[in-house]
């Protein structure tokens, strides 16, 4: 009879030895190339993209921001981005059963929008905020769709892209799609 540790050594062992496909799956790709793109069309600069081995990435931008800046502008910005990665994947059919595992780029959205709100109540209440970005980032997703599609598919291994190796790929894919 085996053990708990046993079970759980042969466990380890199982899950080590899993093959691993040979590039990160298309959702992950997709994901990652929304936010990548939403942030380029509205100024951010790319600082990199990690695509894990566990299939969860991340993206890191930022925004040259002044004295004068908007804070609700920034926050709604950002707010975009943030769920523009969650509206590409929501565009393909094929991923929306992986919706509840991506549900991390929206957990601090109800916090920057109670701030908006704060800022400019004419905006609405913090639902309706989220609403109305939420509509602005499936806009972004669908209108750059062809983009996302071209730059995912140059993110095709696990690992770190630099801001630059980013920048390159966003400007390769533009000029592919310009073609």
């Amino acid at each position: 009879m085996m053990g708990a540790y046993d079970r759980f050594i042969a466990r380890c062992k199982a899950v080590v030895s899993h093959p691993r496909p040979p590039e990160p799956p298309m959702r992950l790709r997709l994901h990652e190339a929304g936010h990548a793109v939403a942030g380029h069309r509205f100024g951010y600069v790319q600082q990199g993209i990690m695509l894990r081995e566990d299939d969860t990435g991340q993206t890191s931008q930022r925004y040259a921001t002044g004295p004068d800046d908007d804070m609700s502008v920034r926050l709604q910005t950002e707010m975009i981005i943030s769920m523009t990665g969650f509206a590409v994947t929501m565009e393909y059919p094929e991923y929306k059963t992986d919706a509840l595992r991506i549900g991390g780029d929206v957990q601090a959205e109800p916090a920057d929008a109670a701030i908006i709100h704060r800022i400019d109540p004419a905006m609405g209440s913090t639902e309706e905020i989220i609403d109305s970005l939420w509509v602005r980032a499936r806009l972004v997703a669908r209108n750059n769709s062809p983009l996302i599609r071209t730059v995912a598919g140059r993110l095709n291994r696990y690992g770190s892209y630099t801001g630059e190796e980013i920048q390159r790929i966003l400007d390769e894919s533009m000029k592919e799609l310009d073609r």
